[in-house]
This record gives structure tokens, C-alpha cells and sequence, in this order.
């Protein structure tokens, strides 16, 4: 049983832990502090939990002293990198192992790879690498970690040309459940690579990655740029949008992504089709790509070469597809109207289109994500979860890790090979549940 935030262990445990840390890291206890409440900050405050503490890292030895001794004492502990992700809470039983200071970023242009520490976020990594002329498969999101949304799979506009963000890991420096520093790669704990490459939240805290760049001629275009804006239609139009666009989803050929949403924006909050289409290739080529869609007559079109590397009511989790059916979308259409009738500012749905080497992450056939919100809305999104998944097979149904913790693990690491053989990685080095033991 873990102590409870007056006990004797876990006092004992702030005390030790003070007294041994470096003196850039940080232990936060008084809640009312602006220190306290800026550090507890996410994207969402959904689900939101009130630490005892909060432990801010500054160094690798940092984690290790912290690991061993919550795990001497029984002190429960999430971790938070970025703050985007929901579960990177916990309520007075334990405290949050923040390590946002650990932001050491370097490049290797030689071997083209760059160094991220657990603490630095999407938008550095992406301006640090461009300046170099090379980019990583990340996105753009502005409170998002690169090491989480790499050992979760990792969905961007780039997956498609250079694989998820998790096919780009080359090693990684991992503190385990007993509080032991590690280097995992192909060569060393290979089993523990594989996991980390799509599971590696359930395995370890892990304080840096060695990732894998590309150059910006993967991008198809001189300068770097990609193809990109928006292609609005009424929704009335639907049918003939959808039909247009089924084709150029299932072409796995183009070097290509996109969003298709179903929006309400200012200034008429009319419902419409929004189509934010991603090309990597001149514009000639991707405005006959688009052709079918364009000639369509959009209510407005701006598309333009851009930099994609430069760039309360909140929740994503999500089913996927493995292909694009048109017959589905007219009724989420009409979910949608209902959720605009009894939520006015929420809902949205998209697809992305995706492509690599053999990891943890089970999604590499999934060519559609479509993702949910929260709380009021849930039912609805219940029903557009089931509308996408009523022609597959209980086998293709997919959940993406990252984006949820409430569906079931045959959904979100699909295949009972590859599901037996995380559970049995994880009784190997998480042998007491440390890290969200009760996921795997």
C-alpha cells in the first residue's frame, strides 16, 4: 500500500530527497504557490489531480536519487515532460516527477541524428534541426514533449515519408523501476527497444533519446516547404468531397497527409468541410494531385508552400481505420450538428493518412484517425467510434496509446503476440508495477 501524503514514509521521503539532489533541481510542496500552480499546468485540465509534490529534476542523477528512493518508501509517481498528455497527474498518495528541465539538445550532423533530452519539447527540436536542413517525423504541437510522443508511436505530417516518431529512436538512456541507469538500442536490451518503440511509457523513465533525422530533401521541395492551407466545401457538398477524396486516401504512393474536419468557424459558425491537405512536392504537382477536390469549386482555397517545420476543453482519444469509407462521414456530419446543438464549442473530427520497422507500435496499417473530446459529449463520441469500426474485424480495431488510456489494450497494441510479449517484458523490468502497472 502506498503512504498517504502525511505519512511518515512520505515525509521522510521529502526530507532525503531535498537533502540529496543537485542544486538546479527543485521540490515544490506549497500548493498555493505561483511556483506550484504554473508547474502543474497542462494542455487540459481534465481529470486534474493535486500532488503532495512536485520534483523538478535537473539532472539524469536527478531521476535515479528520485526513482529509488519513491521506490524504497512506496511513494507513488508520474511523470511529466511537456504537460500534454491527461495522465500526468496524481492526487495527494503521490507527486509528479517533472522533467521539464532536462533540455539538453544536440545535433550530429554527420550521422544525422540529434539528441533530446526528456524535458525538451516538439517546437525546439523542429527549429533546431531546421536550421541544420534536416527534420524529424514530430509535429508541431507546442506543449508536447519529444520523448513521450515518441515512446507512444507518434503521429505527424511526415509519418508517411519517414515512419512514426517511434521508428526514429536509436537509443534511448533509461532509469528502470529499480533505479538503475541504462542505455537501450538494437545492440543493447534489445527486447526493452522494441517495447520502448511504441510502449515505453509502462517501462521506464527515460531522460534522453538519440533520434534519427532526415534531410529537408525528403520534404520534395528545394527550400523545405510543403503544399499546404485549407479547402473549404458546405457540408451540403459532401458527397461529392468525400468521393473525390477516398481516392487519394488510399493511394499509399502519394507523398501526402491531411486533416478533414467537420467545423463550425467564424464568422457564420456554418457547418463545413474543412480539408487541410499536407503535399511534399512542387506545386504543380500538388495542385493536379488535387485537382478533383479543386474543381469541386470550394467555398475558399488557400494553399500555399509553407515551413512545416517551423510552426480546458481538450481530450483526444481515437479509432482508427485502415481505410477511408465514405458512407460513414454523412452521419457523423449529423452527430456533429447534434454535439453543436448541445455543446456549441466543441467537436471535430480528421483523418491522417500514414505508412515501417518492427516496434511496439501496432499501427502501421491505420490510414485514419479519427479523434474524440469529452465529459458532455462522450456519447456522441461513442457513436462516431462505432460508426468507424462497425465493418472491421475485432482484430483491426485500433486505439492510438497516446491519445487514450480508457480502451482496451487488444485495441491500442493490437496482435496477441505482440500483447503477450509486452506483458512478459513488462513482469521483466517492472516486476512491482512502478509505472502504470495497471495498463500491462
Amino acid at each position: 500500500m502506498a503512504a498517504s501524503a502525511d505519512s511518515p514514509s512520505f515525509s521522510t521521503f521529502l526530507t532525503q530527497l531535498v537533502a540529496s539532489i543537485s542544486p538546479g533541481a527543485k521540490v515544490l510542496t506549497e500548493q498555493s504557490s505561483t511556483e506550484f500552480k504554473d508547474s502543474l499546468q497542462r494542455w487540459s485540465d481534465i481529470g486534474l489531480q493535486i500532488p503532495t509534490a512536485i520534483v523538478l529534476v535537473a539532472t539524469e542523477n536527478d531521476v535515479v536519487l528520485t526513482v529509488k528512493l519513491a521506490v524504497e518508501l512506496n511513494i507513488p509517481f508520474v511523470p511529466k515532460s511537456g504537460g500534454h498528455s491527461l495522465w500526468s497527474t496524481i492526487g495527494p498518495e503521490g507527486f509528479i516527477l517533472d522533467l521539464s528541465r532536462l533540455k539538453n539538445v544536440s545535433l550530429d550532423k554527420e550521422r544525422k541524428t540529434v539528441t533530446v533530452g526528456s524535458g525538451v519539447l516538439i517546437k525546439e527540436v523542429n527549429e533546431t534541426a531546421f536550421q541544420h536542413g534536416l527534420c524529424l517525423p514530430l509535429g508541431n504541437g507546442n506543449t508536447i514533449g519529444v520523448v513521450p510522443q515518441a515512446l507512444g508511436g507518434g503521429i505527424s505530417a511526415l509519418s508517411g515519408l519517414c515512419g512514426y516518431t517511434s521508428d526514429s529512436i536509436v537509443s534511448a538512456r533509461v532509469v528502470t523501476s529499480s533505479g538503475s541507469m541504462i542505455t537501450v538500442s538494437s545492440s543493447s536490451h534489445p527486447d526493452l527497444f522494441w517495447a520502448l518503440r511504441g510502449a515505453g511509457q509502462f517501462f521506464g523513465i527515460v531522460t534522453e533519446l538519440i533520434m534519427q533525422a532526415y534531410p529537408l530533401s525528403v520534404l520534395g521541395t528545394p527550400d523545405g516547404t510543403v503544399w499546404t492551407g485549407s479547402i473549404v466545401f458546405p457540408a451540403q457538398r459532401a458527397e461529392a468531397v468525400l468521393q473525390a477524396l477516398a481516392p487519394m486516401i488510399a493511394d499509399e504512393s502519394a507523398p501526402g497527409t491531411g486533416l478533414f474536419l467537420i467545423a463550425a468557424p467564424p464568422p457564420t459558425f456554418t457547418t463545413c468541410i474543412i480539408i487541410i491537405p499536407v503535399f511534399f512536392g512542387p506545386v504543380s504537382v500538388a495542385e493536379a494531385y488535387y485537382q478533383s477536390l479543386i474543381s469541386l469549386g470550394p467555398l475558399m482555397m488557400d494553399c500555399k508552400p509553407a515551413f512545416c517545420s517551423k510552426g480546458g476543453f481538450k481530450r483526444f482519444a481515437g479509432a482508427g481505420m485502415q481505410k477511408f469509407e465514405p458512407s460513414v462521414w454523412p452521419k457523423v456530419i449529423e452527430l456533429f450538428e447534434e454535439l453543436r446543438r448541445k455543446c456549441p464549442d466543441a467537436g471535430v473530427t480528421g483523418y491522417n493518412k500514414l505508412s515501417h520497422s518492427e516496434t511496439a507500435f501496432s499501427h502501421k496499417d491505420v490510414k485514419v484517425w479519427a479523434p474524440e473530446s469529452h465529459a458532455e459529449v462522450y456519447r456522441i463520441e461513442q457513436e462516431v467510434l462505432s460508426l468507424m469500426r462497425q465493418d472491421q474485424n475485432e482484430e483491426d480495431e485500433a486505439a492510438f496509446q497516446n491519445w487514450t488510456r480508457d480502451e482496451p489494450l487488444r485495441r491500442r497494441y493490437r496482435g496477441a503476440e505482440r500483447l503477450e510479449k509486452l506483458k512478459r517484458l513488462k513482469k521483466e523490468w517492472d516486476p512491482n508495477g512502478i509505472f502504470t502497472a495497471q495498463l500491462l
